[in-house]
């Protein structure tokens, strides 16, 4: 029999906290008792995943003090022989998973195998989305974050935004359920970059309120998130940051035999339900993959009553098919997303939006090369995306988004302390809108860019330079002015990991000028837009905004205590915003009749803005804590500020997220996990123009997740209970807070199975 190894994670219950509350994502374990392996010279065992029970590949166990040491095989087995007899400290260690030491006794008699159980190392996961390779974030010069696994499913919900509203540094940006999209540090739209699988998901989410995010979150792997400018490599549409939603529709590596899982979840304020399965398989050349989801919703309950058309349903499906070789791989996926859902209160509650995307992507890599370059990676994506806005039944407008990219990059052969890529990209991008609001004419987009990313690495210190040079181009149809953007971004980063600290503390900094040129619907868009409330006037003499951003972190982990706390200072040159206009100044400006009869809705004057620019600054902190109890019991805490302002008025940025804290209690054993949190969000007075003041409020949320093997599968159950105490609150970023609350209390269900 195996001898267990006990590790932490949650208990349901809450845990409440002075005045507000909050809690930093699921952290490390407690420390597990000490094992008595009965006597023999060999120390056999294996590693597994606590919560999921996965086979852990490729962890370190080392005798401590010896230079006795051995690595997990794909089953997460290993062996350690000649081990001298007496009591012994292993220390097994695997990337994303946290640190543990077992104590041991080696004696006369054959010992039993070890079960050792590694929790998840919540806070820093590696990430794909932060450097040209994968990258533990706990060495990342900017601060990032993910979500996978139990934590993932804790967090799950219908939309990528809500998923994400709890994580440090991200808000919700809604207009009802369905249209909902992520804020990264008070940055919205087109300044955070929504990513599937490293390419753009080529919606429209980012032009308007009424937009959501054409991706399902329940059929993710993995969901990463970098906080902070990411221009050098993603281009300038990072400047705020980025979400990568993985899901490896295309395999990258070999694959033997087949595997896959389904997840399904249900919940109540809304009488939704929703599945999302995926299959792979291969022979060890050849690997397909293939998945689709599905999900329908109908309209919202809250403490005020329900909020009338506010159903959703959707379907997702895709297939992919690579080769894979001993040094590299080449693959292509397709996939084809069917979103429908409806957007309260604007014509009478009458409107439904039908976002289709059609999704072709390929994808090539090779590692191991002779010559300069000792790896390749290269992507191609061609997105058709459409989208119908139905008013009463009728199509009334429809919007048309093509889009083609292409991005290589290339990792040079090291030159002494000197790693590093360098890389191209290329988009092009038709865009047309035919109908009531077709607030611009069609628009074709080009983009290129070229970048450098290099790495100087010592024992204790890493430094990071790098540049990019980016070319965007707009040519509009009915004679409005064409314009031309050549920018530049630079990053400078450095690591600092004291010898003392036994690579358990990490101090990073990160300067970066990033830049982004104006978006389409900032320069050309004229006309009433009800899914933003306003009549908009675009600015086609708009410049480029210029972000010269400063990142701050101190990052440790210990054995009872773990954290990360941030600064991050964004001062933002000629910063592109909605100013309102009064209807004599937009008058004088565009005459009356451009706007006689066109800015009213059922609900008043739709209200004038222009997109202007001026200098602004956001800055504020992240912070986040996990405190190990003892017993299973964990201790987690955050929070998060962000402040905007116009520098030269000091007048509040429009939309600022509030400031916020979490706070939970979790208990963990073996595979089972349980907790509660208390979610608080300030009140928010700092408000710009016609915007109005938000009350805060504190959220309560209980979970419970069970994982048990069968059948060489990985079930999952978790139970969850959002807004326990059914609070009537308001979310700030909601475009329609001022006419209905935020969902009522919510009873969720989510079962997933992995083999």
């Amino acid at each position: 029999m195996f001898v267990r190894v006990r590790r932490t994670l949650g208990f349901a219950f809450l845990f409440f906290c002075f005045p507000s509350l909050a809690a930093a994502q699921q952290p490390s374990a407690a420390q597990p008792p000490a094992q008595t392996a009965q006597a023999s010279s060999t120390i056999t065992g294996q590693v597994r995943q606590a919560g999921t029970l996965k086979p852990v590949a490729k962890a370190t166990v080392v005798v401590e003090g010896t230079t006795l040491q051995a690595t997990t095989d794909s089953s997460g087995r290993f062996a350690i022989q000649n081990v001298p007899a007496g009591a012994h400290h292993l220390i097994v260690a695997a990337p994303g998973l946290m640190p543990l030491r077992v104590d041991v006794t080696v004696g006369a008699a054959a010992q039993p195998p070890l079960d050792v159980l590694l929790a998840q190392e919540v806070h820093y996961t590696e990430v794909l989305s932060v450097s040209p390779t994968a990258r533990d974030p706990f060495e990342s010069y900017q601060p990032a974050s993910v979500l996978a696994g139990q934590l993932l499913t804790q967090e799950l919900q219908g939309t990528l935004g809500a998923t994400l509203e709890r994580q440090l540094g991200v808000a919700e940006r809604s207009f009802g359920p369905a249209a909902s999209r992520p804020v990264i540090r008070g940055l919205d739209g087109d300044r955070v970059l929504i990513l599937q699988d490293g390419q753009r998901v080529g919606d429209l989410s980012s032009q308007s309120g009424d937009h959501g995010v054409t991706v399902n979150p329940a059929s993710a792997d993995r969901i990463e998130v970098v906080r902070g400018p990411a221009t050098l490599l993603y281009g300038a549409n990072a400047i705020g940051g980025l979400v990568n939603v993985i899901s490896e529709t295309i395999p990258t590596t070999a694959v033997e035999g087949v595997s896959g899982g389904v997840v399904v979840d249900l919940g109540s304020v809304a009488r939704e339900g929703g599945t999302a399965a995926s299959v792979r398989w291969g022979n060890g050349r050849w690997a397909l993959q293939a998945g689709g989801s599905g999900r329908r919703s109908g309209d919202v309950r809250t403490p005020d009553g329900v909020i009338d058309n506010t159903q959703s349903r959707s379907g997702f499906g895709n297939v992919g098919l690579a080769w894979t070789g001993e040094r590299g791989f080449f693959g292509g996926s397709y996939g084809y997303d069917d979103f429908r859902y409806g957007v309260p209160l604007i014509e009478e509650g009458e409107v439904e939006l039908t976002p289709r995307r059609h999704n072709f992507a390929l994808k090539a890599g090779a590692s191991n090369l002779t010559g300069l370059f000792e790896g390749v990676r290269a992507n191609f994506a061609s997105r058709r995306y459409r989208h119908d806005e139905v008013v009463g039944g009728e199509i009334g407008t429809r919007f048309e988004n093509d889009t083609d990219e292409v991005d290589v990059m290339l990792r040079h052969r090291p030159a002494g302390r000197l790693t590093g890529t360098i890389g191209a990209s290329l988009l092009n991008r038709n865009f047309e809108a035919i109908g009531e609001e077709a607030l611009s004419p069609p628009v074709h987009e080009r983009a290129m860019a070229a970048f450098v990313y290099e790495e100087l690495t010592w024992p204790h210190f890493t430094l990071q330079f790098g540049g990019r040079v980016n070319r965007a181009s707009f040519d509009p149809e009915e004679g409005l002015p064409a314009r031309d953007f050549t920018d530049f971004s630079g990053s400078l980063g450095l690591l600092f990991r004291p010898a003392r600290a036994n690579d358990n503390v990490t101090i990073a900094a990160s300067l970066a000028r990033a830049a982004r040129n104006p978006a389409l619907e900032e320069l050309y868009y004229f006309g009433p837009h009800p899914g933003n409330f306003a009549f908009e006037v675009g600015n086609a003499s708009l410049d480029s905004e210029k972000a010269f951003g400063l990142d701050l972190s101190l990052r440790w982990r210990g054995r009872r205590v773990s954290g990360e706390i941030s600064y991050f200072r964004n001062a933002i040159a000629d910063y592109i915003f909605r100013n309102p206009l009064t209807e004599e100044e937009f008058d004088e400006k565009y005459g009356h009749d451009a706007h006689a009869g066109d800015h009213h809705d059922e609900h008043g004057e739709l209200a004038f803005i222009e997109f202007v620019a001026a200098d602004s600054l956001l800055q504020g902190f992240e912070a986040h804590a996990d405190v190990e109890l003892g017993g299973g019991f964990r201790l987690e805490l955050g929070a998060d500020y962000v402040r905007g302002s116009l520098r030269d008025t000091g007048d509040p940025l429009p939309r600022i997220p509030p400031f916020r804290l979490r706070t939970g209690l979790t208990y963990q054993r073996d595979a089972f996990s349980a907790g509660g949190e208390v979610f608080g969000v300030a009140r928010q007075e700092r408000v710009f123009g016609a915007e109005t003041p938000t009350d805060g409020y504190a959220d309560v949320r209980l979970f419970a997740s069970y994982s048990f093997s069968r059948d060489r599968a990985v079930n999952t159950i978790t139970a969850r209970v959002d807004n326990v105490t059914n609070r009537l609150y308001w979310n700030h970023l909601s475009l329609i807070k001022d006419f209905v609350p935020e969902p009522g209390r919510n009873f969720k269900v989510v079962y997933s199975v992995r083999f």
